[in-house]
């Protein structure tokens, strides 16, 4: 087996992100692909001492209660930053341990519109206000499209395909559904056994 190291892992991010977000008839500005495709590259290069290393009710008390500006935008953005990534990457570890998509929708969604208010007082900043405003927008969409961004860089192990159906099982989604057919396993609900 051969490991192929990647130069460009932005290339590579971004290719998976269009094709993901293609598949969903998802179209966002070039401006918001380009900030996805840093975070994405950001979390996948270099271990940030942030992304998911604290909990999200913690930086919404910090960037609450920040005095300074530019501090608050700062912290309102990685709130966002963090509620998508873990939305998108880890929705199923967030399950197991209580807490719902919907808590981090609303999470990611209000902390990117209060970044896109606090942004457009900033002449620095000022050029995200609509990749800000579009992330709150759209927050639960791209949370899907980051799960199949997840979905196709992931290597296949029967764990990981168990988990899956068992996840089929509980929700019936359609798209887990194609997911497993691509994987050989044709789930069928009318006797609960996979077929």
């Amino acid at each position: 087996m051969t490991i192929e190291m990647i130069g460009d892992v932005r290339g590579w991010f971004h290719e998976r992100l269009t094709a993901c977000m293609a598949a969903r008839s998802l179209a966002v500005a070039d401006e918001t692909t380009f900030y996805l495709v840093e975070l994405l590259a950001s979390a996948g290069l270099a271990r940030r001492e942030s992304l998911c290393g604290r909990p999200l009710v913690m930086i919404l008390a910090e960037a609450s209660s920040a005095d300074d500006g530019v501090e608050r935008l700062r912290l309102f953005r990685t709130l966002g930053d963090e509620a998508l990534y873990v939305g998108g990457f880890f929705a199923d570890h967030l399950e197991r341990r209580g807490v719902s998509e919907a808590y981090v929708s609303r999470l990611g969604t209000q902390a990117y519109e209060t970044a896109s208010s606090l942004a457009s007082r900033s002449s620095h900043d000022a050029m995200r206000v609509g990749v800000y405003r579009e992330l709150a927008e759209l927050f639960a969409p791209l949370t899907r499209v980051l799960d199949d961004v997840r979905e196709s860089t992931a290597l296949r192990t029967p764990q990981d395909i168990v988990r899956l159906y068992d996840k089929w099982r509980r929700t019936g989604s359609p798209r887990i559904a194609a997911r497993l057919t691509a994987e050989g396993v044709y789930p069928g609900k009318s006797s609960g056994m996979v077929h």
